[in-house]
């Protein structure tokens, strides 16, 4: 259904793109080949995931649970994989990588509550209301 892009047979706009996430991630992941397909849209991906990773106040571990989170209750089947690897890299515990794969229990209390309250940002889009949020902080 979507073409799959390398370097050489993207779109132009989008070959430095797909050179910054070779040079980032080592390898181009699958998303960010599809992606290629429309330019302002792989550009907007990349801001906007530069901008959460380096900008925020979340520990790399904590970032990952809020990817993953997303990723499994979205089913999606190009991030599970490509976030576990990013897991690895932040040096997330195994028993907490196999939690958020599998939509388990994480055997970590802080990392439990930030699950369920990006959680019940996605169930609720975003109107979650200020007791929940209080209680998340």
């Amino acid at each position: 259904m979507f073409t799959y892009y390398e370097t050489n047979t993207a779109p132009e706009e989008s070959k430095s793109l797909m050179e910054a996430s070779l040079k980032g991630f080592g390898m181009i992941p699958n998303l960010h080949k599809i992606l290629a397909e429309a330019p302002a849209t792989y550009e907007a991906y990349n801001t906007v995931f530069s901008l959460f990773m380096k900008n925020t106040t979340l520990s790399p571990i904590e970032q990952q649970v809020v990817f993953m989170t997303a990723n499994f209750e979205n089913n999606c089947h190009y991030c599970v994989p490509g976030h576990t690897w990013m897991m690895h890299s932040a040096k997330m515990p195994e028993e907490v990588i196999e939690a958020l794969r599998e939509g388990t229990e994480i055997p970590d209390a802080k990392l439990q509550a930030l699950h369920d309250y990006a959680k019940a940002l996605l169930d609720k889009r975003g109107h979650i209301g200020d007791e929940k949020l209080q209680d998340f902080i």
